[in-house]
């Protein structure tokens, strides 16, 4: 029998913000293939979760292993090279205003040397048809409507083709039909192999998705 190897595995972690304990006993695992969603109230401590895996937010108690990298002490060296294997999506969107679609793909593309399997171009469009925003490389960010801007922010995590893809309430400011839209998205990445994981206040929008759901209420992940 094949031994399924996870992608994140979480013991006894206990994670801290300003000097304040968050969440304390976290443990938890995820696998390839999986959309795991996590839910919680505003300041429950989802944010704070997700930043520690690309170490936003550094552990320091218990073991958190993500990819290859143990992170409670990791080398300063080591962090880049742990990013590089994530997408990480961002409620706000983050994206270049000053650049167009294919712009701001093309900075990611060029910041982390990515090798190419086909010519630049080509290789953006088809990444712009799999996010379901086909035509839209000419197209300035800032013109474009919520949904299709955080389409634009997948895009971006997955240009590099990343293992892992974390995603920060990217329904959250969105229409029902785009958190649809959006979430069948990430979904769809989970069924290709990504790790997905995703924290949300609404995790109804996932309902029609086979994923797994852990919850944070009181310090406490379950």
């Amino acid at each position: 029998m094949e031994t399924k190897i996870e992608s994140v595995n979480y013991s006894g972690v206990e994670i801290q913000r300003s000097g304040q304990v968050i969440l304390s006993e976290v443990n938890f695992k995820i696998f390839p293939y999986e959309l795991v969603t996590i839910d919680g109230s505003i300041g429950s401590g989802k944010s704070s979760l997700l930043k520690t895996l690309y170490n936003d937010l550094p552990i320091t108690k218990g073991s958190a292993k993500v990819l290859d990298y143990e992170l409670n002490g990791i080398p300063s060296r080591k962090i880049p090279k742990l990013r590089r294997r994530m997408g990480i999506v961002f409620q706000e969107f983050q994206l270049f205003d000053n650049k167009t679609v294919s712009g701001n793909l093309e900075f990611v593309i060029d910041s982390l040397d990515f090798k190419l399997p086909c010519k630049k171009e080509d290789y953006i469009n088809h990444i712009l048809e799999k996010t379901g925003i086909p035509g839209k490389a000419n197209s300035f960010t800032h013109m474009l409507s919520g949904g299709e801007r955080q389409s634009v922010a997948i895009a971006r995590a997955i240009v590099c083709n990343p293992e892992i893809i974390i995603a920060d309430e990217p329904t959250g400011n969105l229409d029902d039909n785009s958190a649809k839209h959006i979430a069948s998205l990430l979904y769809n990445l989970s069924t290709e192999g990504k790790t997905v994981i995703v924290a949300t206040h609404d995790g109804g929008f996932f309902a029609d998705f086979a994923h797994r759901e852990l919850h944070i209420s009181n310090g406490k992940l379950f």
